[in-house]
């Protein structure tokens, strides 16, 4: 029989899983295959307000969202910006708890808003497409700030013994952002290419959330080397369209709790095998996700249907 960790890796290379991973972000992780560490840190006087400045804003239904107003407004206040301290005592302080309850779960470190989503956070929603449109030296130059600050972390995660890294990202902040797919391979796609590669350089997966408005980025993640990409909503969305193009090629840890009904089981067997045809394989491909807010009925219920995902 494979440890946990061994069939999440397994999931993530297409190497048959004796079943799809279950992966819970909820508290209680008894069901889960995967131990998440969270690395972003809050600003030691203030809980509520991010080391990078800007205020932490929860979504309601899990996850962090981008704050709208600036933080740098002016060019002269990012020049005097300085990143915050690794300070990896303290990022590090929960590790060893962490440990004792990992077991042989597959092990991935989280940044909380990473890249862009960081930049638009201290930028803002608006000046974003300013920089990037307008003052393109300026963003490179600012980018390569924020993601050097993220990489920096890369070699302890992988000594910490982690099997992967998450990244949160937001390329369309705004719903009038001008981020364009064309645009993003001219501007972004060079930054990202890097972290990806520095990141499997050092061994780990990487794993990329965003948000439902950025899907059409999805083949150049996979083009770029991400292996796992979350699909936080399935229900709202077109799941069928990318995973005919992607299906078979990355791994999708989708988010399935939304469609389990503990009082309608049998359908929501059929809901969910709906989805896992679309996005996984006979070989992998498919990480069952649990939001944290779930109830225990439904983690239950998604784990058992899970179960019956079986590889070859």
């Amino acid at each position: 029989m494979l440890s946990r960790k061994a069939i999440v890796d397994c999931a993530i290379h297409f190497k048959n899983p004796d079943r799809a991973p279950v992966w819970v972000l909820g508290p209680d992780i008894t069901r889960s295959d995967i131990l998440t560490y969270d690395l972003s840190l809050s600003d030691p006087n203030d809980p509520k307000l991010s080391e990078w400045g800007f205020r932490r804003l929860r979504r309601l239904a899990g996850g962090w969202a981008v704050p709208k107003e600036p933080v740098l407004p002016d060019w002269r206040q990012v020049d005097a910006y300085h990143t915050p301290p690794l300070d990896f005592k303290r990022r590090f302080a929960k590790i060893e708890q962490a440990r004792r309850v990992c077991g042989d779960r597959y092990r991935l470190a989280r940044l909380g808003l990473s890249g862009f989503a960081v930049y638009s956070a201290l930028r803002g929603s608006v000046l974003c497409d300013e920089d990037y449109l307008r003052d393109t030296d300026r963003f490179h130059e600012f980018m390569y700030i924020i993601m050097g600050f993220e990489t920096s972390m890369f070699e302890m995660i992988a000594r910490m013994g982690f099997h992967g890294i998450e990244f949160t990202d937001v390329w369309r902040a705004a719903k009038n952002s001008r981020m364009t797919l064309s645009l993003w391979r001219c501007v972004m796609r060079p930054h990202y290419a890097e972290q990806i590669k520095i990141a499997r350089d050092q061994g780990l997966h990487v794993w990329f959330t965003l948000t439902m408005e950025d899907v059409d980025f999805f083949h150049d993640l996979y083009e770029l080397g991400a292996n796992v990409i979350r699909v936080e909503h399935p229900g709202q969305m077109e799941v069928a369209q990318f995973g005919r193009a992607l299906r078979g090629r990355v791994c999708f840890a989708t988010r399935v709790d939304e469609l389990y009904d503990p009082k309608a089981h049998e359908e929501s067997a059929k809901d969910l095998k709906r989805v896992y045809d679309c996005l996984g394989t006979l070989t992998g491909g498919f990480i069952a996700t649990v939001g944290a807010n779930a109830d225990p009925e439904t983690v239950k219920g998604v784990y058992d249907v899970a179960r019956t995902f079986k590889g070859l």
